[in-house]
C-alpha cells in the first residue's frame, strides 16, 4: 500500500469518527508527541498507551464541531489539518493543529502535533 493511500483512508476515517478503521493503521510501537513538554501526554508510546489517551480526550473534551483537512503527502509521510470547536475544564474554545505522520510498513508509526490559531 502507498503512503498516499494510507493517508487518504486513514485521514477519511478520522473525519467520519471511525476509530476502528483510523485506529488499525496505528502500528503496535506508535509513538505520540504533543508540543506541551510538561504534559502526560507529551509523548505517549505504544497503541495500548494511545488507547489511554484518546480515552482521555473523550472523557475529557466536550466536541461542538470538527473540521479535517488533508492529507498532504511528502515521501513517508504525511499532514492532517484539523480545526476543533471543544469545550474543556467548562471552557469553549476553538483550535487548530496539524498532526504530521510517518509510515513505515503501511503503518502509522509516529504522529507528532503542532498548534496554531
Amino acid at each position: 500500500m502507498s503512503v498516499e493511500q494510507v493517508a487518504k483512508e486513514f485521514t477519511a476515517a478520522v473525519a467520519e469518527d471511525n476509530a476502528e478503521a483510523y485506529q488499525s493503521y496505528w502500528s503496535n510501537d506508535i509513538v505520540s508527541l504533543e508540543p506541551q513538554q510538561d504534559s502526560p501526554m507529551a509523548r505517549v508510546e505504544g497503541r495500548e498507551a494511545l488507547l489511554g489517551k484518546h480515552a482521555w480526550w473523550e472523557a475529557n473534551a466536550e466536541m461542538h464541531d470538527t473540521t479535517t483537512e488533508g492529507p498532504y503527502v511528502f515521501g513517508d509521510q504525511f499532514a492532517v489539518k484539523y480545526t476543533m470547536d471543544v469545550t474543556m475544564d467548562g471552557e469553549r474554545s476553538q483550535m487548530a493543529e496539524v498532526g504530521v505522520y510517518t509510515v513505515k510498513d503501511d503503518k502509522i508509526v509516529e504522529e507528532r502535533f503542532f498548534y496554531g490559531s
